[in-house]
């Protein structure tokens, strides 16, 4: 669910990932504008690796999994109260959904779709927001409109030149803020994409965590094996949902460098789960866990998570 800082915090930047492992670590998030107010410095991590985890029962091993797939539902958080969330849809069949909260999850008010299909939806720190997609009369030509707040209209729909978004025509591609596109999972599908001021962060199908400054090349971070959705925090540290990791019966949220531990469970039935419905997004003040219809919150240490 953008202009990537100043100069002298991209070469800051840059010597970070040389010496420390050349990378970076959504919801689906940024445009020239909106990106030169503040920003952290993708935190690469440490490489690592996680199987899904097996749960011993009376009846033997049993695998907690749910296909990866790319999300199909996006979340996108602004504090602790409000948040959009948006099904993407498609060009083809459009289907596409946006809602936002203002009350933590409980209730959910319906606003006007912008586009047949939705691949980014960004809130920044003023209330303006801003949604990427594509509609099929234009031939999924990915495309921008703005809003001034949270709940207004969207405007005119632009060519979208300088953003991060996943590709609606090809689950292999990302738009680039540099304009065109780029393929940070190789032939592989992008599952997610969480994006900060100073670069992004792809996760592929294959559980690899890619991330790039530019969107021009991409490095690996960390891989971890059934992770479902991304999401990068304040200080831009990557966590990502795992089903089962660790001891959590239910959907986990670890941190990518240390995908073997828990941070936090949410106890969803695993076995309910569809593929491509879960969506994470982590704020400053907590974090928003989407599993389907049912939304979870969870405090700043994102330890605890409840339902909404």
């Amino acid at each position: 669910m953008a202009r990537l800082g100043e100069r002298a915090g991209m070469v800051g930047l840059a010597a970070f990932l040389v010496v420390d492992v050349l990378l970076v670590g959504f919801a689906i998030t940024s445009t020239r504008h909106p990106v030169t107010q503040g920003g952290a410095t993708i935190d690469p991590g440490v490489v690592a690796t996680s199987s899904p985890t097996t749960t011993k029962t009376t009846e033997g091993p049993v695998t907690l999994s749910v296909k990866v797939v790319p999300l199909t539902r996006g979340l996108v958080a602004f504090d602790k109260d409000t948040a959009f969330r948006f099904t993407v849809g498609s060009c083809k069949s459009a289907g596409s959904k946006l809602e936002l909260t203002r009350n933590g999850g409980q209730t959910w008010g319906p606003r006007s779709a912008p586009y047949d299909t939705i691949v980014r939806v960004r809130v920044r720190p003023d209330g303006s927001a801003f949604a990427v997609g594509a509609d099929s009369a234009t031939d999924c030509v990915p495309a921008i409109r703005q809003a001034s707040a949270l709940d207004a209209d969207f405007g005119d729909s632009v060519a979208v030149k300088d953003a991060w978004f996943r590709d609606p025509r090809a689950a292999t591609s990302v738009g680039i803020p540099t304009g065109g596109t780029a393929k940070p999972c190789g032939s592989g599908q992008v599952v997610d994409l969480a994006v900060i001021d100073s670069g992004a962060a792809a996760l592929c199908a294959d559980g690899r965590l890619r991330v790039s400054t530019s969107g021009d090349q991409w490095e690996t971070s960390a891989t971890v094996e059934g992770a479902l959705a991304l999401a990068l925090n304040a200080k831009a540290r990557a966590y990502v949902v795992v089903p089962g990791a660790d001891s959590c019966d239910g959907l986990a949220v670890v941190d990518a460098a240390k995908p073997t531990k828990a941070v936090g469970c949410a106890a969803a039935d695993v076995a309910k789960v569809d593929p491509g419905t879960v969506a994470l997004s982590v704020t400053a003040g907590g974090g928003w866990l989407g599993v389907g219809e049912t939304v979870y919150l969870a405090g700043g240490n994102l330890a605890t998570w409840k339902k909404a």
